[in-house]
C-alpha cells in the first residue's frame, strides 16, 4: 500500500486505491451495500455516497469503449432537439455570447447546439470515437481527447461550462472543481447535471437504483454534498431547477460574483 500525491492509498497489487471524503476529507465512512463486489459507503462527515475503495481510474478507462458514443450519435435529432433547448435556456436567463465549454461532450451535440446559438463551442471528452466523429460528420473544430484539467486552457476563459451527467464519473473532484473555478470567467455560469440522491424518488433500497453503476458513477450527491464541494472552490449554486426525476440541475457561478 502507498500514497500517490493527492493522498490516495494505492494498492499496486490490486490496483485498487482508497480515498478521502473528497467533500469534507472524512475518512470514516458506513458501508451500504455491495455491486459486482464493489462497496458502496456513506460519508458520516457530509453524507456524500461514493464508492470507496475502487477500482484505480486507469482500469477504469480500459473498460471504456465506443459503444456510449455510437449510440448517443445514432438519436443525433433527438439529442438535438434536448440539448438546443438546454442551451437557449443559458442565453435566456445568464450568458448570450462567448465561449461554452461542454466537458463530456461525447460526439459533439452541445458544441453544435452551441454554434448554432451564435457561441464559440468547445468540447472535450476521454472517449476518442466521439470526437472523431464529431470532427469528422458534424465539422466541430474545437474538439479535444483527454482529461480537462490537463488541457491548460487559460483562466478567466470561458462564458459558460457545462457538465451533463459528468461529474459523478470522475475520480478527483476537487482537481476538476478547482480548473472549472480557474477557467470560469466572472460572470460566467456552470450548468450542471448529476444524480440526485437526496431526491424523494430514489428507491428506498438504493442499490435498486438505476443510477448505482459499479466503476461508472464513482459519486452520488444531494444538494448540501454537492454545494459544499463547490464552496471549498469558490464556487456556489445561484438556480436549482426542478425535475420529476432523480436529478440535480443546477446553475453555477463564483461565489463573489
Amino acid at each position: 500500500m502507498s500514497w500517490d500525491k493527492n493522498r490516495v492509498r494505492v494498492n499496486a497489487a490490486t490496483r485498487w486505491e482508497t480515498i478521502s471524503c473528497p467533500v469534507c476529507n472524512g475518512e470514516h465512512f458506513i458501508e451500504l451495500f455491495r455491486k459486482l463486489d464493489e462497496p458502496f459507503v456513506r460519508c458520516t462527515g457530509c453524507g456524500l455516497v461514493l464508492i470507496n475503495p475502487r477500482p484505480v481510474y486507469a482500469h477504469v478507462l480500459e473498460t471504456y469503449d465506443s459503444d456510449y458514443s455510437q449510440t448517443y450519435a445514432g438519436k443525433a435529432q433527438k439529442k438535438l432537439r434536448r440539448v438546443r433547448r438546454w442551451v437557449k435556456r443559458v442565453r435566456k436567463a445568464y450568458v448570450q455570447q462567448g465561449r461554452w465549454l461542454d466537458v463530456g461532450c461525447s460526439v459533439g451535440f452541445v458544441v453544435l447546439a452551441a454554434e448554432e446559438a451564435g457561441f464559440e463551442g468547445h468540447g472535450i471528452d476521454v472517449q476518442s470515437w466521439g470526437i472523431d466523429y464529431g470532427s469528422r460528420e458534424l465539422k466541430l473544430e474545437r474538439l479535444r481527447c483527454g482529461i480537462l484539467e490537463e488541457q491548460a486552457y487559460p483562466a478567466d476563459y470561458f462564458d459558460v461550462i457545462s457538465l451533463y451527467d459528468v461529474i459523478e464519473h470522475v475520480p478527483d473532484l476537487n482537481r476538476l472543481v478547482a480548473e472549472l473555478k480557474k477557467i470560469l470567467k466572472q460572470g460566467g455560469v456552470i450548468d450542471m447535471i448529476t444524480p440526485d440522491i437526496g431526491h424523494w424518488r430514489v428507491p428506498g433500497a438504493l442499490s435498486d437504483w438505476q443510477e448505482i453503476k459499479p466503476s461508472e458513477h464513482l459519486y452520488y450527491f444531494n444538494k448540501h454534498s454537492l454545494s459544499r464541494l463547490l464552496a471549498r472552490h469558490g464556487l456556489r449554486i445561484i438556480k436549482y431547477r426542478f425535475g420529476i426525476k432523480p436529478v440535480l440541475k443546477v446553475y453555477v457561478t463564483h461565489a463573489h460574483n
